[in-house]
């Protein structure tokens, strides 16, 4: 009986496992993903997983990552993230990042910044995480969401490029 019980119990246990790891999973990309605005190939380059502004070029790329539900609909619709995270690199005043999580109501296409990363100057051209925090979760049943990003060069010294981003 005490065989069957403890039985009883592991199998429980197991069979709890994959729907804990479902509620834990993230949303990511890489920064090579990007949904561009224009056609400014001249500016900007792919590498690997990165979007980066060329070296020797000035200007602006801008572009949109649509955010899925990765713990799956039919699981959960409102994700506990509450945190959005960036790889990137920025070196100098000249060059910066923004990058905004927007929350789309689905009938209305009412727009909130949910937050925002403004990179800071690093103190050289090694890659780092920077985040924002949001309230509360996401709600896929009620909206849809999009990171919104600027990559911006003003001189030629920066280098400016995004790795990756997360909502955890």
């Amino acid at each position: 009986m005490k065989k069957a019980i403890a039985l009883s119990l592991f199998l429980v246990c197991l069979a709890a496992l994959p729907a804990a790891a479902q509620n834990n999973l993230d949303w990511s990309s890489v920064g090579s993903a990007i949904i561009l605005d224009e056609n400014m190939i001249s500016v900007y380059d792919f590498s690997g997983p990165k979007v980066v502004l060329k070296s020797n070029s000035v200007g602006e790329i801008e572009g949109r990552f649509p955010v899925t539900n990765t713990v799956g609909s039919g699981t959960d619709l409102s994700p506990a993230w509450n945190t959005l995270s960036a790889a990137l690199v920025d070196d100098h005043s000249s060059g910066w990042l923004t990058i905004t999580l927007y929350q789309v109501e689905k009938c209305t296409a009412t727009e909130t910044q949910l937050c925002q990363i403004n990179s800071s100057d690093g103190a050289d051209d090694s890659v780092r995480c920077e985040t924002c925090e949001f309230n509360g979760g996401l709600d896929f049943a009620n909206n849809a969401y999009y990171v919104h990003v600027i990559l911006k060069k003003t001189d030629v010294p920066p280098a400016v490029a995004l790795y990756e981003l997360a909502l955890h």
